[in-house]
């Protein structure tokens, strides 16, 4: 059988079992029971069998790793090698790595609009991703708008997370000593694996990020009743036109950005932000600035 041959199905597989080896260095059989409810084992293992025929061995099995590694002659055959499939399919099976967090309080639409996955240095995506999943530091050159030349970071990152406009890595800062978001864009290629994460850069200790926010959304009552109604059954509101949703705290200024909602609502039109927020002083203390 050749590849043309392979059913869509399996090449659905085929692609993540391809795409999740190169980017995390490993897939195991997890991985698809985690993605497509495959339990058997035999089931698993006959699939990196085929896929294995199918690419001459594009995978070897490490015993020290417990999964298939890419092989020193890996090519792509299911997959096209772009940073992109492997950031969607994080987002779209957001079990696949735990490591990985995305905004999926609201409802997604079938079509969206990003921004290009091509500013985001691949090695820095597979060396974020390796430092998530061994719990290590990472020394790094990082600019920011205090410092837009760069200057010498060390970070112990345990999530990757899309803010719904880009991609950045929630990390203890041991400059700061405290938990922050680093924009992926904004690392410069060379980062380092250094060793293993600081006691204080224990992922239970982010409050910022283990806090659940409930925010209530409402129609701008500036809108007029009709509009207010349309608004409401936009967003699939309840009866009291009211909608409530649950998002980390180090994540709510994402999501206001996302929904296109600023507490100083009365500089807007009310059509420019047909949705408020009913429980702002919940909310204040972790909006940006």
């Amino acid at each position: 059988m050749s590849i043309e041959e392979v059913a869509w199905d399996k090449k659905r597989k085929f692609h993540l079992i391809e795409v999740v080896a190169y980017w995390e260095g490993r897939v195991t059989n997890d991985h698809l029971k985690r993605a497509f409810d495959i339990h058997s084992r035999t089931t698993g293992a006959g699939l990196f069998q085929t896929y294995n025929s199918l690419t001459h061995g594009n995978l070897s099995y490490s015993s020290s790793l417990r999964g298939y590694a890419p092989s020193d002659d890996f090519q792509f055959q299911f997959s096209k090698g772009d940073l992109g499939e492997y950031l969607s399919l994080m987002t779209q099976h957001s079990t696949l790595n735990p490591s990985f967090s995305g905004i999926k309080d609201i409802p997604a639409p079938t079509e969206a609009v990003s921004l290009p996955h091509r500013a985001v240095a691949p090695s820095i995506v597979r060396q974020v991703v390796l430092a998530t999943q061994k719990g290590a530091r990472l020394e790094l050159i990082y600019r920011s708008h205090s410092t837009p030349e760069g200057e010498d970071r060390i970070i112990a990152p345990h999530t990757l997370v899309y803010s719904g406009l880009r991609w950045h890595a929630r990390a203890w800062c041991e400059k700061h000593r405290s938990f922050r978001d680093f924009v992926l864009t904004r690392i410069e290629p060379g980062a380092e694996i250094i060793g293993e994460a600081l006691p204080e850069a224990d992922p239970g200790l982010d409050e910022s990020w283990n806090r659940q926010i409930a925010l209530l959304l409402i129609p701008n009552p500036a809108l007029t009743e009709a509009q207010q109604r349309m608004v409401a059954l936009d967003y699939g509101m309840s009866a009291e036109w009211c909608l409530e949703v649950r998002v980390r705290a180090a994540m709510v200024h994402y999501l206001m950005l996302s929904l296109n909602i600023f507490l100083d609502s009365h500089r807007f039109k009310p059509e420019e932000q047909p949705l408020v927020v009913l429980n702002t002083g919940d909310i204040e203390p972790f909006i940006f600035g």
